[in-house]
């Protein structure tokens, strides 16, 4: 069969697809994925049929709503609000709104190419990534099943709804509308979320569960790994995304963590920036690892402070890593928050002050076991999922 994905406008949403693609292209399904010019690079290096939608500086030129703002900063959201909307007030409400009608407009810019390729290629089915909106209008043109592909640790996975959380936002009705195609929902999502770490009621959709296998870009091994210049080591990172967080009103998460984790004297830091960084002024202790991919790094380290990404999370549960979690917005926020209720970690408030989290990494550092063994545990649910392999044979035969 053919199989097509289609990821977001970021690379970070492509990993968690990654593991799946290969499963169905190992057992002898033709594969593409689709997204936009920004994306190619990190599609082919994972070993993947490339096919480019959509109009790079046209997407980059989209106006950013003024509601966005709120996004990344680390305001206090209602604890659960990503699977119960309706605890957010009126001006949360329309920062979402907000997400989501972005999300509408980044689909509208590549849908003519993706809709144009699917007619001409004919895929079977669909895998979209749960903010590629495109993905079920492509599904509903052609006339085949999509299925949609989840990452996030603390959020639901739904269709974009509007103020009343009931019914699609117009924004994604109209998608479907201008190619004067039937509304249809996915048949299923793709949840790579262990049990314990899911919102604990959230929406009743048919999941399809997928055991993690965390892919993070491809990368090599350097010799240093292998050895240690101090007796602990402590990985920093904001993730792919992370650094995009900057709050003009005080630190960004790698600032605020170097700063406090120079005064562990005994601990070797390892940075793992995912863009361009200046090295200068950099505490003694930090080494800066480029190009090496975090699930090859983060089994030398005693300890992961970062600000709460769902791709890394999941990889540091999945390696048994303990989590000190740095939120920089409200969605890292309840990724913190899961973390930290299954005892795979602590979440500190960016607001916090460097003091604290100097202490909490010390003593995190200091008696890891508990943090470990509750890792453990969530590995052991991780492990009992289904693979990729498994979930590509039975999307095949449905």
């Amino acid at each position: 069969m053919r199989v097509l994905f289609t990821t977001w406008a970021a690379p970070g949403h492509l990993f968690p697809m990654v593991p799946l693609a290969w499963a169905f292209q190992a057992a002898g399904h033709e594969v593409r994925v689709a997204g936009p010019p920004a994306c190619q690079d990190a599609i082919t290096q994972a070993g993947l049929c490339a096919v480019g939608v959509g109009d790079q500086a046209a997407i980059a030129a989209l106006p950013k709503p003024p509601e966005l703002a709120a996004w990344g900063r680390p305001a206090r959201w209602p604890h659960g609000w990503s699977a119960h909307l309706d605890l957010l007030d009126a001006g949360q409400r329309r920062v979402i709104r907000a997400l989501y009608e972005k999300q509408c407009a980044v689909a509208g810019l590549i849908l003519d190419d993706l809709i144009d390729f699917g007619r001409w290629w004919r895929p079977d089915l669909v895998v979209h990534d749960v903010l590629a909106m495109a993905g079920p209008v492509l599904a509903a043109v052609l006339g085949v099943p999509a299925v949609g592909h989840g990452w996030e640790i603390g959020s639901t996975l739904h269709p974009p709804t509007g103020d009343a959380d009931t019914e699609p936002l117009p924004a994604y009705l109209g998608l479907f509308e201008r190619y004067a195609a039937d509304v249809t929902e996915p048949a299923g999502w793709i949840d790579p979320c262990p049990p314990s770490l899911r919102p604990p009621d959230g929406p009743p959709v048919r999941r399809l569960p997928m055991r993690c296998v965390p892919y993070n870009g491809s990368g090599g091994q350097p010799g240093w790994l292998a050895g240690r210049d101090r007796p602990r080591r402590v990985c920093v990172t904001a993730g792919v995304a992370g650094a995009r967080y900057r709050d003009p009103g005080g630190p960004d998460v790698l600032t605020l963590t170097l700063e406090s984790l120079a005064a562990v004297s005994d601990a070797e830091i390892v940075l793992a920036p995912s863009g361009p960084l200046a090295e200068e002024g950099l505490p003694d202790q930090v080494r800066v690892a480029r190009g090496v991919p975090f699930r090859t790094l983060l089994p030398t380290c005693d300890l992961v402070v970062h600000h709460g990404g769902a791709g890394t999370a999941l990889t540091a549960v999945v390696l048994g890593v303990p989590q000190l979690v740095v939120p920089p917005s409200p969605i890292c926020t309840e990724i913190g928050h899961s973390v930290a209720r299954v005892g795979a970690g602590t979440m500190l408030d960016r607001l916090d002050s460097t003091e604290l989290l100097l202490k909490t990494a010390t003593d995190m550092l200091a008696a890891p076991d508990s943090y470990r063994e509750a890792a453990g545990r969530v590995r052991s649910e991780t492990a009992a999922l289904p693979s990729p392999s498994a979930l590509a044979a039975r999307l095949a035969a449905s």
